[in-house]
């Protein structure tokens, strides 16, 4: 019998014992056959109650933490490679490559042209420096100037830009990267035939820069 039975049992005795009490009172004592079935009546009203179930405690460990399908780590590893493609694209086309050549514009300025008597042009030594490019012409400074500013070919390239100003005798030379100055310097020609070696050092310029 556990501790609810015995708990109902000592209630139905409270209950029962004033009933009890005038029983043994009374000059007769209680006969053995009701006294029986006063005991069934009893067993039987403590048979019927509901026995109060004891929940056992939860003592089981914790789930452990699922492991990953290797198809979230394939899709993971696969996201990473396509970010990490497309940045290293991005830094390709926003840099000049170191073994891309650079951009060579050429141009002259010459508001007196052919009377000055020379026999050899300068634009054919400047030509013969530079095959891949060909020399532009200006007698007007104006039109000069709008070409100089114009560093649209080759955006993501190193770009020089070579002017020789015969009027003053003097190259200039500009070299940008992406729109980001790099060098820019003036080298004097004091006679047409030093031109050549003029032109060497312009080129000795232009190298160093795409190192």
């Amino acid at each position: 019998m556990n501790d609810a039975e015995k708990l109902k049992l000592e209630q139905e005795l409270k209950k029962a014992a004033p009933v009890l009490n005038r029983l043994g009172d009374s000059p007769s004592p209680l006969p053995d056959h009701v006294r029986a079935r006063l005991n069934a009546a009893l067993d039987r009203k403590i048979a019927a109650s509901p026995a109060v179930e004891t929940k056992p405690a939860d003592n089981r460990p914790p789930a452990p933490e699922r492991e990953p399908s290797w198809l979230e780590v394939w899709r993971w590893w696969i996201g990473l490679a396509t970010a990490t493609a497309a940045i290293a694209l991005i830094l390709t086309l926003n840099r000049s490559g170191p073994n891309l050549p650079p951009v060579i514009q050429v141009a002259m300025l010459d508001s007196i042209g052919g009377t000055r008597g020379t026999n050899a042009s300068p634009l054919t030594v400047i030509q013969q420096q530079w095959n891949e490019s060909k020399p532009v012409e200006f007698s007007d400074n104006e039109k000069l100037k709008q070409w100089q500013q114009d560093w649209e070919a080759g955006s993501n390239r190193i770009v020089a830009k070579i002017v020789y100003d015969r009027d003053t005798g003097f190259i200039r030379v500009t070299v940008r990267s992406a729109g980001r100055l790099l060098v820019e310097r003036a080298f004097p020609v004091t006679a047409e035939q030093d031109l050549p070696s003029v032109l060497e050092s312009v080129k000795a310029l232009i190298k160093e820069q795409v190192k």
